[in-house]
């Protein structure tokens, strides 16, 4: 069996879809014939070296990159691939049994369902990885995203479809068949979280820890910077301290808050990916202000690092954490909300210190049990296994 991947980005940006991908390529390899393919597009600064992917593909193959040329328009970006590198695309892709992609922008969908009217042996899988929509109705990414779900509607056909989602496997039901769409779980592989941390927590300051993108258009970082802020400022007698891990154009505003309060607040830069779990684990509470995110990858992480969290409502963490007492959700992103929330969980560490540290227990077991990458693994598989003997 031959399995082509393919990812519409630059490994080197190290996100969350990237990062994933590699992952899947990496455990791939232990059963199928892998090829992963990546493009030259890099969002912003690269976050991987190409000596990290290599050790993380831990041998999987990496093929050359799809090359696009880029144009600058109206303050924006715009790319386009070059039609020989298209062809040489479909060269490795008609090679290959299995062909899995995400949900990107028009033009690689486009690409893809020519594919797959030429290469009618492979069977195609597209992933919807990210939010399928934005509270802003008539906004570039609703667009975007909705005239990618009609053009696939299209050719339902030749296409299966996987979500990370329950939600977004339902709204996609009203698009194509449910047969047609898979509900996989975005593992995270934990090898660094399983064993416990050594006396890294500071036992009498209760520490708080962001990891991520730091902008407030999809991540709320602005008000949860304005909310800490306040809290501070009215509670400087209490011992705590929040830490950040990111880049993002919020990096000047965090800096500020750090030179305005050194003793409570420190800005780390971007931690790789290898080093990030010894950051958590220092910590006691996570904090997510994400305003849309269909899964959160970093929930699971800090969870696996014992760590409560302090969230928004997104689909995202509501799948992952409804019900679980520990998570305490946000009823809205505000900086005053997110400032008595803060001060409730100093409280109930203060005063229930034993409840606290169980609770910490309980967070760790549930990301060990239900988001090891290899459920993710076994869940894939089944899919391929499934798509193989389904003509």
């Amino acid at each position: 069996m031959k399995v082509f991947l393919f990812s519409p980005l630059a490994l080197e940006n190290g996100r969350g879809g990237e990062i994933s991908l590699i992952e899947l390529a990496s455990g791939f390899h232990k059963f199928y014939d892998v090829t992963l393919f990546d493009t030259n597009r890099v969002i912003s600064e690269s976050l991987l070296s190409k000596e990290s992917i290599k050790k993380k593909l831990n041998g999987a193959k990496r093929g050359k990159q799809i090359n696009f040329a880029t144009m600058r328009l109206f303050n924006r970006n715009f790319s386009f691939p070059y039609p020989w590198e298209i062809i040489k695309l479909f060269k490795v892709i008609k090679k290959n049994d299995i062909i899995y992609s995400s949900v990107s922008n028009l033009k690689i969908d486009l690409m893809l369902v020519l594919f797959s009217l030429l290469r009618r042996q492979s069977k195609f899988i597209i992933g919807f990885r990210k939010p399928l929509y934005s509270k802003k109705i008539l906004s570039l990414y609703n667009i975007k995203y909705r005239m990618s779900i009609l053009l696939y509607s299209l050719f339902k056909n030749k296409f299966h479809f996987h979500t990370i989602s329950e939600h977004a496997k339902k709204f996609l039901e009203n698009f194509y068949e449910p047969q047609k769409i898979t509900h996989i779980i975005h593992g995270v592989n934990l090898k660094d979280y399983v064993k416990d941390e050594i006396d890294k927590k500071q036992e009498d300051v209760l520490n708080f820890i962001y990891v991520g993108f730091l902008d407030d258009i999809h991540k709320g970082v602005g008000v949860m910077l304005d909310g800490i802020e306040k809290f501070i400022k009215e509670n400087k007698e209490l011992k705590v301290f929040f830490e950040f891990c990111g880049i993002g154009p919020l990096e000047s505003k965090i800096r500020k808050l750090q030179e305005k309060f050194p003793m409570f607040v420190k800005y780390n830069g971007y931690i790789s990916n290898e080093q990030i779990s010894e950051y958590y684990k220092r910590n006691d509470i996570f904090l997510f202000t994400s305003r849309r995110e269909p899964f959160g990858r970093v929930i699971i992480e800090a969870l696996a690092s014992k760590l409560i969290i302090i969230c928004t409502k997104t689909y995202g963490s509501m799948e992952i954490l409804k019900g679980k007492k520990f998570a305490f959700f946000l009823r809205e992103l505000k900086s005053d909300v997110i400032k008595d929330k803060i001060l409730s969980l100093y409280k109930l560490w203060q005063e229930k210190n034993n409840y606290f540290k169980s609770l910490q227990e309980s967070a760790k077991i549930y990301a060990l049990e239900n988001y090891a990458y290899s459920k993710e693994l076994e869940m894939f598989k089944e899919l391929i296994h499934k798509l193989k003997f389904n003509n």
